[in-house]
C-alpha cells in the first residue's frame, strides 16, 4: 500500500514538473517574441501573402462589395488629356477578396523600367529553391558599364561599393528597397538569362522586347499587375519567398505615388515603381512613371498599378498619388 502511495505521488510530481516545464517555455516565448523587432516579425509571419493559404477555410468572413471607379478614372484621364495635362494614364485595379477588377487605358504600352527588377529577383528567388544556398553566395561588385546610359532621375539612396563583396540577397535588397541600377545590372550579367525570360513565360506573359539596349514602350499595366496576385497566391513561388519579396517590397524608400496616396501609416503598400525618360524625333524628352503594387487594407487588400506619361516627373507624380489617394478613400468609406 505505502509503495502504491509513493509510486502515485512520484506521479504526481513528475505532472508537476512537466506542467512547470511548458509554462515555463511559454513565458520564455512570450519575453522572446516582445523582444523581436516589428520587422522581423513582418517579413517572417505570413502577413503579406493570401490568408486562404493559411487555412483550409477563407477566414475572412467580413462582406465585400464591388469596388468600381472605372468611371471616375477614365473621367479623369480623358479631362487632364484634354487640357493637355498628362499624355496617358493607365489604371489597373484588382479586388483580391473576390477578384473583381477594372482598368482605364490598361492596355496601353509603357516602357517597364525599374519594373523590371522585379521579375528578375522572382527569377533568383526561383532559382533558389532548387539551389538552396545560392543566395548567400558572395560576389564582388564590379562595375564594367557606361553609367551614363542608365541615368536614374530618382537617385537610389544606399549604393553598392565597387570591389566590395556582397552576397546575392544583399545585391537584391539594394536592387529593391533603393532601386539600384547597378545592381539591378549587376544581377542581370550574374543570371542565365533564359531564367529571367522564364519568368514572364511561366504566367503567360511575353518578355519585354529590348530596342536600342532599353526596354521601351512593351508592357501594360494589366500585365504587370499579374506580377503581385502570383506573390499575394504564393502561386509562383513558395510561400516562404512570396512573403519574403512582399515584405521587401515594403521596405522601399521611394514615398511618393502609391503610398502617399494612402492616408494611414498603418497600412503596409507592397509596391515597385519605374521611372524613364525616352527623347523622341523632335528631341522633346517624354517622361514616364509608373507605381503597381498591393495596398494591405485591413481584410481587403487590393491591387493598384498605375502608368504615366508625361513631361515632368513632379506632375506625374501628382497624379498617381491622386489616383491611389481616391482608391484607398472608396475602399475605406466601404469596409470602414
Amino acid at each position: 500500500m505505502k509503495k502504491e502511495h509513493k509510486i502515485q505521488s512520484q506521479k504526481s510530481k513528475i505532472f508537476l514538473y512537466i506542467i512547470a516545464a511548458f509554462f515555463t517555455i511559454g513565458v520564455w516565448i512570450y519575453i522572446g517574441n516582445s523582444f523581436i523587432p516589428q520587422e522581423k516579425k513582418d517579413r517572417n509571419d505570413f502577413v503579406f501573402t493570401n490568408p486562404a493559404l493559411q487555412t483550409d477555410l477563407w477566414e475572412n468572413i467580413m462582406r465585400w462589395e464591388n469596388i468600381n471607379l472605372e468611371h471616375i478614372f477614365t473621367t479623369y484621364a480623358e479631362d487632364k488629356i484634354a487640357k493637355w495635362d498628362i499624355l496617358n494614364l493607365s489604371v489597373y485595379f484588382r479586388d483580391l477578396n473576390n477578384s473583381s477588377w477594372f482598368g482605364t487605358e490598361e492596355k496601353e504600352m509603357f516602357s517597364p523600367a525599374s519594373l523590371m527588377k522585379l521579375p528578375l529577383l522572382l527569377a533568383y528567388y526561383k532559382q533558389s529553391e532548387y539551389d538552396p544556398g545560392f543566395l548567400q553566395k558572395k560576389l564582388i561588385f564590379t562595375i564594367n558599364w557606361t553609367m551614363d546610359d542608365y541615368t536614374q532621375n530618382i537617385k537610389p539612396e544606399n549604393r553598392l561599393v565597387p570591389w566590395k563583396e556582397y552576397t546575392i540577397e544583399e545585391i537584391m535588397r539594394k536592387m529593391i528597397i533603393y532601386s539600384d541600377n547597378e545592381a539591378s545590372i549587376f544581377l542581370e550579367k550574374n543570371i542565365n538569362i533564359a531564367a529571367f525570360k522564364k519568368v514572364f513565360m511561366d504566367i503567360w506573359l511575353n518578355f519585354p522586347a529590348i530596342i536600342s539596349w532599353n526596354f521601351d514602350n512593351n508592357i501594360r499595366v494589366v500585365d504587370y499587375a499579374a506580377f503581385f496576385r502570383i506573390l499575394f497566391n504564393a502561386s509562383y513561388l513558395n510561400k516562404e519567398n512570396s512573403q519574403k519579396v512582399l515584405w521587401m517590397l515594403t521596405q522601399t524608400t521611394f514615398k511618393d505615388g502609391l503610398i502617399k496616396g494612402v492616408n494611414d501609416t498603418n497600412i503596409k503598400v507592397s509596391h515597385k515603381f519605374g521611372e524613364r525618360s525616352i527623347f523622341g524625333n523632335n528631341w522633346i524628352e517624354r517622361m514616364q512613371l509608373h507605381d503597381c503594387g498591393i495596398v494591405y487594407y485591413p481584410n481587403h487588400p487590393y491591387i493598384l498599378c498605375i502608368m504615366t506619361r508625361w513631361y515632368e516627373f513632379e506632375t506625374l507624380k501628382k497624379v498617381i498619388e491622386y489616383v491611389s489617394n481616391i482608391t484607398y478613400k472608396k475602399i475605406n468609406e466601404t469596409y470602414n
